[in-house]
This record gives structure tokens, sequence and C-alpha cells, in this order.
């Protein structure tokens, strides 16, 4: 076992002079109340479970692994950058911007939006009030964004160069959803949930000074939830599906407690962020809450992006997303899969026939399902013989999710699965 890692700089010396509105701050105090009282019996699973796996002392190994999770955990946006977007401002009304992309939308303001202002989920699509999503983070957060007290403050106002929240709409104030890599950007060349995307932006550590935690889909409203200075319920909830499991977090392979702390100690060298594999992960993560604006020039740190894009639009609007915001893009493996491997019975037996109609050449991969999104936009009457709009749309999305978990990256002749 290697030595406790140094003591990083406490969060708050890094981050840059951000004001959050109350809305946000109060989110992040409610969870962070919720995990307090979480932290008596969750030392006491940690401690339980590195006992048990021979990782001595525990009291010493817990508080190493929580330094180098604050140090060296990144969280990643994950997203598709081909698809359409239909923005919803302030004043609730929705403005076609001619088909315009994700990537586009990007490079055009500089700002990574949420779901009640993008229209775009690919999760619950239920961004409005008194949707599904409204009414779990009304839950979650402890009616944080719902109190109309907090949206007519004006005890907010932020420094010139990082905006004034008092102009931002309900929607804006919602946060963003990523997950958190634990070893940097993600532990896999795929990143940390690429159920929800095939590119991801990795964000700068000061950025995790202001996320929440939950361990699983918010939309499940797990009981463990953290913050970064306060995550002993996730950790606990980590180091549980090791022990139980002997996987965590769409890790390839085999990982077990003792694997899981060896990985996360040793998670800055250079030997363990090269050659990451991609991990044919849909359901194991840690999700971030992202709360306040998530500007590009200011919070990423890297754009990991599908190399199906590489020739093409969407991948010139990649590019020069990279150029014009200042930070590295880096192509990772890729995923595609031959339309005769596509089971019918993973996500239905519908799978394979719609393989057929969006592949190109016979191969369907993440530019494909994007540009089939992007002709049921345009021309939705040709798609009627499978169904109405958000049905077609729907099967579009658990495409992807086919392609995520059987796929296989260009080069390779075998599908890798967890």
């Amino acid at each position: 076992m290697n030595p406790p890692p140094p003591e990083s700089p406490p969060l708050s010396s890094l981050s840059p002079p951000l004001l959050l509105h109350p809305s946000q701050k109060a989110a992040i105090a409610h969870i962070r109340s919720t995990t307090l009282a979480l932290a008596p019996a969750a030392t006491q699973t940690i401690h339980h479970i590195l006992r048990m796996s021979n990782l001595l002392p525990p009291a010493e190994i817990h508080a190493a692994l929580l330094s180098a999770i604050v140090t060296q955990a990144r969280v990643a946006l994950h997203f598709h950058p081909d698809r359409p977007v239909t923005p919803v401002f302030a004043d609730g009304k929705n403005k076609d911007k001619n088909n315009e992309t994700i990537a586009q939308s990007l490079l055009d303001d500089g700002v990574y939006r949420n779901q009640f202002e993008t229209g775009v989920s690919n999760g619950s699509l239920s961004a409005f009030r008194g949707g599904v999503r409204d009414l779990w983070e009304r839950e979650l957060f402890g009616g944080a964004y719902h109190n109309h007290n907090h949206h007519h403050s004006h005890s907010h106002t932020q420094e010139d160069e990082q905006g004034d929240t008092s102009s931002i709409g309900w929607r804006g104030l919602r946060p963003k959803y990523g997950a958190l890599g634990l070893l940097g950007g993600g532990t896999s060349d795929d990143g940390p949930a690429p159920r929800f995307g095939s590119c991801y932006l990795v964000l700068k550590r000061e950025v995790l000074a202001r996320c929440t935690f939950t361990f699983g889909g918010s939309q499940d409203l797990p009981r463990w939830r953290g913050t970064v200075d306060c995550f002993d319920a996730v950790l606990a909830a980590v180091l549980e599906e090791a022990f139980v499991r002997e996987s965590v977090l769409g890790m390839p392979g085999v990982v077990r407690p003792p694997e899981l702390v060896r990985r996360v100690l040793d998670g800055g060298s250079e030997g363990v962020r090269e050659g990451l594999k991609m991990s044919r992960n849909l359901d194991h993560y840690i999700e971030a809450q992202i709360h306040g604006e998530v500007r590009l020039d200011r919070d990423v740190e890297i754009l990991v992006a599908d190399p199906s894009f590489q020739e093409g639009e969407t991948g010139g609007d990649l590019m020069a997303l990279s150029e014009r915001f200042g930070f590295p893009l880096r192509w990772h493996a890729g995923s595609h899969i031959g339309v005769a491997e596509v089971p019918a019975d993973f996500r239905g037996p519908t799978m394979p026939s719609l393989a057929a109609r969006v592949a190109r050449d016979g191969i369907v991969d993440a530019r494909a399902i994007g540009d089939a999104v992007r002709e049921l936009k345009r021309n939705p009457d040709t798609w009627r013989d499978r169904g109405s709009y958000d049905e077609v749309l729907q099967e579009l999305k658990l495409l992807w999710h086919v392609l995520v978990r059987y796929g296989r990256s260009p080069g390779t002749t075998t599908s890798s699965t967890t």
C-alpha cells in the first residue's frame, strides 16, 4: 500500500470568486446537511469494509482516500455533440436556431446549459415546471430551487467578469448534470457515464466546490449523497459495491476493495491514466449536480470526443471549441457495432431493424445515430412507420445503449462488457 498522498490545498483557496445565487447555495447546503447526518454510519461502514479487506489501519486509509479524491477527482459532462437543440429562454418561449447542434450552441455562447434551458436530455425528458425532473429536484434539494424568496433576493451580486445572477431566469439557475470520475476524467476511456453521451467535458478541480453528488442517478433519490468536503456517505456506497459485487463504477475487470483503493491512491500517476479501456458501463456511476454557471473558457480542463465525428462538420465544431476556449481535445477509442451483431433481447426486438436503418455501410456508431436523430427532427413523417416522434427518439436513445454495451473499438475483434 502506498503512503497517504500529501494533503492537498483546500478547495476554498483554489475556487474562483464565483458567488452563487441563494437558491444554489441553499441546494448545496441542504445536501451537505443531509449527508452530515449519515457520516457516523458511513464511517462505520468504510472502516468495517477496509478491515474485512485487510486494508489497515482503516482510519489512515480512509483519510488517504478522501485526500486523493479531493486532489484528483474530476466531474465530466457527457453530451452528444451532434444533437439538435431548441433553447428555452427566460420568457418560456422556444427558439429554433435552424437545427443548431449542441456543439454549435456551445461554440456560439461558450456556456454549458442545463436541460431546462436546452430542451435536450439523454435521461428523463421532463425538464419543465411540474415535470418529473422538476419534482425530484424539489425533493432532492429540499425545495431550494422552488423557494420564492430566493428568486427575489437582491443579495447575490457577482463580480462583472462572473456575470450577475439577478438577470438569470429560473431555468438558468437549475443544476447541470454530470458524473464524477475518481481518477481524474474517469476510470475508463469513454468517461464515467457513457450512457449520457459519446463525448465529455472534464471540468477543472475548482468546480468540485460547487457540486453535490449522489451514488447513482438522482431520479431515484438515493440515500447516499455528499459534497466534496463531506464525501463519506458516497465513499461508503462505492466501497460497499466493490465489496459485494466485486465491480464498481464500471471499472473494467474484477474490482474488489484492495484494487479500488490501489487505483484511487495511484490515480494521479501517468501509468494509470494511459491506456484506459472502454468501460461499456451504463448503470454504475456517481452523479454530479453542478450548481452555478459552467463557462467553457474558465471551467473546462479537456474535451474527450468520439472519433466517429473526426471527419465531418461536428468534428470541425469540436476542434473549434478546443481552439476558441483554450482546452485540449482528445479522441477516445470509439465504439461501433455491425448490424448483424445488434441483439434483440437487450433493449427490445426492434433494435436490429432500427440499426439496419441508421447504419453507415453496415456499421452503427455515434455519428450514425446522431444523423438519424437530426433526420427525425427534419422529416418526422418519414419515420411514421416506426411510431410517433417521441417513440422513435426513445428508440434511438435505446440504440445508443446497445452501442455502449455491445460495441467494440475500431481495430478490436470482440466486444468488452461489464
